[in-house]
């Protein structure tokens, strides 16, 4: 569209930015940013996906992570990481930093900044105070005989293999060993209860990936951390509570929220369910809020981006620039 003005509109424009910027320079459309929701994370497995496991055993409560349960560790990985980094390399201005599950609106929204320090130095000392240290001097933390190995997953895209490589690099510096797999996002994102490689079945240490909530309340989308919602293989491996997160305190709020009227209030039990799941555990790792990018043709008039809504919520409203 912007190179050869053979189309109107280009949807999801998912891009590095030194990639679309020459495209824009030929003159035929202009970038649509609107930020909501929208939040790249990575997402700590609490349960152990050891292949050495029996099949239906893996990644199930019933086997704690072997260093994914301790909150050190997983501190640790989310101050690693210089987040304003990654924005520059994968979004520019179509993404921004953030810290929280729920980055919007305004009153659900955290004042939560606690991973926006860049800290490899206390990450380290975190680590040390885990009993992970690098023993035998090959760079690499081990403990009891277990190297500091994870696998880190996502699906395939050029923005996110560009992250999984800049992450690996900011573990690798605080004596963290990364193995990368990626994964056609039909696949990932399938919930096939047969594939070894959703999302839900969730058979790596950490993975990477974003989604929204529909409206304006994040209240269905906090719920979707609750105990009964693990994915196991009772359920067929489906269920949101992906990270296999089960707090009593957790549901005790939010079934607080579900009864709660008032609009300050619930803001409040939000942010604080909210902090509960990033800066007080670090079970969800937030890494940026990812703006809704698409393109319009310079020959349409009246496209309005809403990051809230379809982006054809005013296409009654568009027009002919030439009339």
């Amino acid at each position: 569209m912007f190179e050869t003005g053979e189309t109107d509109y280009a949807w999801n424009l998912q891009v590095a930015p030194d990639v679309l910027a020459p495209m824009q320079d030929a003159g035929n459309g202009q970038l649509l940013v609107a930020f909501g929701s929208n939040v790249e994370r990575i997402e700590a497995n609490l349960t152990d996906p050891s292949p050495d496991l029996p099949e239906g055993e893996r990644s199930t409560v019933a086997h704690p992570h072997p260093f994914l349960s301790d909150p050190r560790v997983r501190e640790a990985l989310s101050i690693a990481i210089d987040r304003q980094t990654l924005v520059d390399v994968g979004y520019g201005d179509a993404g921004t930093v953030t810290c929280n599950l729920v980055p919007a609106p305004a009153a659900y929204a955290s004042d939560n900044t606690a991973c926006l320090q860049y800290d490899p130095e206390r990450a380290k000392s975190l680590l040390d105070e885990a009993g992970w240290t690098d023993t035998d001097g090959d760079g690499i933390r081990d403990k009891d005989g277990q190297p500091l190995s994870i696998l880190f997953q996502t699906s395939t895209n050029p923005v996110r293999q560009d992250f999984q490589a800049l992450i690996k690099q900011f573990w690798d510096e605080i004596g963290v060993t990364t193995e990368l797999r990626n994964i056609d996002a039909a696949v990932y994102f399938g919930g096939d209860a047969g594939s070894p490689d959703t999302i839900e079945k969730f058979y790596a240490d950490v993975e990477m990936y974003a989604n929204e909530f529909p409206g304006t309340d994040p209240q269905a989308y906090l719920a979707q951390y609750t105990c009964d919602k693990i994915p196991s293989p009772e359920t067929q491996w489906q269920g949101q509570n992906i990270n296999r997160y089960c707090d009593p305190a957790y549901e005790e709020l939010l079934a607080k929220l579900t009864q709660t009227g008032d609009p300050t209030e619930r803001g409040t039990i939000a942010k604080q369910l909210n902090d509960m799941l990033t800066k007080d555990s670090n079970v969800i790792i937030p890494l940026l809020l990812r703006g809704r990018v698409s393109g319009s043709s310079n020959s349409l008039q009246g496209v309005v981006m809403n990051a809230w809504d379809s982006e054809l919520w005013n296409i009654a409203d568009w027009t002919r620039a030439d009339g």
